[in-house]
């Protein structure tokens, strides 16, 4: 699971640095909104939330995790951590998507789809690792259990 725990790790930290880094996303192409565009984006330097990079800061602590996790007498303490982080990854990106879709079902303000997306896209990352994660002790268990008996 350590080398698992990498890939997510930097599949974490890809998603943030595309969400802070990436290009906005697209409208509806009019002449008059590409030229509003092309002006503002004269005028003015893009907006970027640090929020954005929430996913990289995940990703960094999987990947000091798993790399950790290399170290056998280590590896158990560092696996739980990084299971923790992830459980706490998804339930900041699953509420935090919650939160958009009531807006966006509000109809209170304009939601952010790009947002939405890379909220969702951290959710679905931290609870595939978590469900991997679990899976995992438990095979450890059994594992265990059945070389205890033989």
């Amino acid at each position: 699971m350590a080398k698992t725990t990498i890939i997510f790790a930097l599949l974490l930290i890809l998603l943030g640095l595309v969400g802070y880094f990436g290009m906005s996303s697209p409208t509806a192409a009019t002449p008059e909104k590409e030229q509003a565009a092309s002006d503002a984006a004269e005028n003015a330097t893009p907006k970027r939330s640090p929020t954005a990079l929430i996913p990289a800061f995940v990703g960094v602590i999987l990947l000091l995790c798993g790399l950790v996790a290399m170290n056998e007498g280590l590896r158990k303490h560092a696996m739980h951590f990084a299971v923790v982080i992830g459980l706490l990854g998804f339930l900041a990106g699953a509420g935090r998507g919650a939160m958009g879709l009531v807006k966006m079902v509000s109809a209170d303000s304009s939601p952010n789809y790009r947002s939405m997306t890379f909220v969702w896209l951290m959710a679905l990352l931290c609870g595939l690792f978590v469900i991997l994660c679990v899976n995992s002790f438990i095979a450890a268990r059994k594992r265990r259990t059945a070389e205890s008996n033989g």
